[in-house]
């Protein structure tokens, strides 16, 4: 009984690392034509730069920022978790930080079926949504699916994008469908890429 009641009880909590933040983000439709372009800029030099030995970059390229923000939207956060929780169930507390440094993060809440397949959105003094961004990586089809809802409920009010800038992927919100493609060819390659750097490491180590 006392193990039931701590399971009732216990909050959802979610942590994302500070270098993830607005790694994967969903942006006005304005934007696609900048986003797409950084992309491929971000990949012509990852390219030129590439140390040697494949396994890293020598320089950092610091990608600029959108010149439209989700802000401009005007979406409030009571209006937002409205849209989202119908999809993806609410954490309770939303962590973020470094190596071994954690703190709790005041104005950002986040929706999602796990840790890594959440959904998650600050916002200012008025309460105005400022940015949103993913942890989109979940391959199962039902996390994934439910993943695309959400983010095409806000489609359903406002012309928005989503963009992975790690990975290179860009897609605008039509519907569901599109975006669960879109994350499907996504997890696949990333899946393939770490097989890649994983095999080559052993090749190298041995």
């Amino acid at each position: 009984m006392f193990n039931l009641l701590q399971s009732v009880l216990a909050k959802r909590e979610i942590y994302f690392h500070e270098d993830d933040y607005c790694q994967q983000e969903l942006l006005p439709h304005e934007d696609l034509a900048f986003a797409e372009a950084e992309i491929k800029k971000i990949a012509e030099l990852a390219n030129a730069h590439r140390a040697p030995d494949g396994a890293g970059w020598p320089d950092v390229y610091l990608r600029q920022k959108p010149p439209v923000t989700f802000r401009a939207l005007g979406m409030k956060k009571e209006e937002f978790h409205a849209v989202i929780s119908p999809h993806l169930a609410p954490f309770d507390l939303v962590y973020t930080g470094y190596n071994s440094y954690r703190e709790r993060c005041k104005k950002t809440a986040a929706w999602g079926t796990a840790t890594h397949n959440a959904l998650l959105a600050d916002w200012d003094d008025e309460g105005i949504i400022t940015n949103v961004w993913a942890q989109f990586f979940d391959s199962d089809e039902k996390p994934l699916l439910a993943a695309s809802k959400a983010v095409a409920a806000i489609g359903m009010l406002h012309s928005i994008i989503y963009v992975d800038w790690a990975w290179g992927y860009t897609c605008e919100i039509i519907n569901d469908d599109a975006l669960a493609l879109r994350l499907r060819s996504k997890l696949a390659d990333i899946a393939e890429r770490t097989k890649k750097i994983k095999e080559h490491s052993e090749t190298s180590g041995s």
